[in-house]
């Protein structure tokens, strides 16, 4: 990864709260909770936490030693006062030679391939690391009609990140289920389950989301290094959330269920 993409993640790590934000959002909650019952199905031995970040979701993980990789060091650092017993290590995902072959029972790989250059390259490296009859879980965006492939900055501005991997725009992908499964084929991995997740989000969130954008695009346009896109992301968490588990006593996520047949994140289970 070359220097202004390890500078960007840098300054994203210094300046923003990521995990502390992202998992009181609506999205944030499902995602983990998802993750969570899928790791329980995992076997024996130690985990790889791959683009870990504070190492929130891999901090649970009771079946053997765990290591989190990340490519900025402010994070590992915050990480390592919130989860000791993980071993962090700062490296770039598309090299880990401080691996040795075939060193890791299994690995996840959560909401990170979308930010990567070279996500096959990636894939590769992590099939020599894992042994033999290892489990990988990968996760990433979904999308519908078109592929993002780089977004603006937004709410990072207003947290003092002023400089993406491109200009005011940072790489920012998304992936179909089938796309990441033929990426694991490729490394040589055998893909046990494939499909979508966060289909509870579909449908109904779409006019609070573009009444969101509106006004984030507002915000940035006035005042971009303000506090005031924090607090509208802020107010928009809380009315999501609340509305969700209002709806949700009445099995509502069971009927967006029956209805939509993909939902907004991509995953696999793959064996090598």
């Amino acid at each position: 990864m070359d220097d202004q993409y390890r500078k960007f993640y840098e300054s994203v790590a210094e300046k923003y709260p990521e995990d502390s934000i992202v998992y009181r959002t609506l999205s944030g909650y499902l995602r983990k909770k998802w993750i969570m019952n899928k790791l329980r199905d995992f076997p024996q031995g130690s985990l790889l936490d791959c683009g870990c970040n504070v190492g929130t979701l891999s901090r649970n993980w009771q079946k053997g030693i765990v290591f989190g990789v990340d490519i900025a060091h402010a994070v590992l650092k915050k990480g390592k006062a919130l989860s000791p017993q993980t071993n962090f290590v700062q490296a770039d995902l598309c090299d880990m030679r401080m691996f040795k072959t075939e060193s890791v029972d299994s690995a996840m790989v959560c909401e990170v391939v979308e930010h990567l250059v070279t996500a096959d390259r990636f894939f590769e490296n992590l099939y020599r690391t894992m042994k033999k009859g290892g489990l990988v879980l990968v996760t990433s965006p979904n999308f519908t009609s078109s592929r993002p492939h780089r977004i603006p900055l937004g709410i990072l501005r207003s947290f003092g990140v002023n400089q993406g991997t491109e200009g005011k725009h940072y790489l920012h992908t998304a992936y179909k289920p089938a796309e990441l499964a033929a990426m694991a084929q490729r490394a040589g991995y055998t893909v046990l389950e494939q499909g979508s997740f966060e289909i509870e989000l579909r449908g109904w969130l779409k006019p609070i989301t573009i009444l969101r954008q509106f006004l984030n695009k507002v915000s940035m346009h006035l005042a971009p290094a303000s506090r005031m896109p924090q607090l509208l992301e802020h107010g928009f968490n809380r009315i999501e959330l609340n509305i969700f588990y209002a709806l949700d006593t009445f099995n509502f996520g069971l009927l967006l269920r029956k209805i939509f047949s993909e939902g907004r994140r991509s995953y696999i289970v793959a064996k090598k």
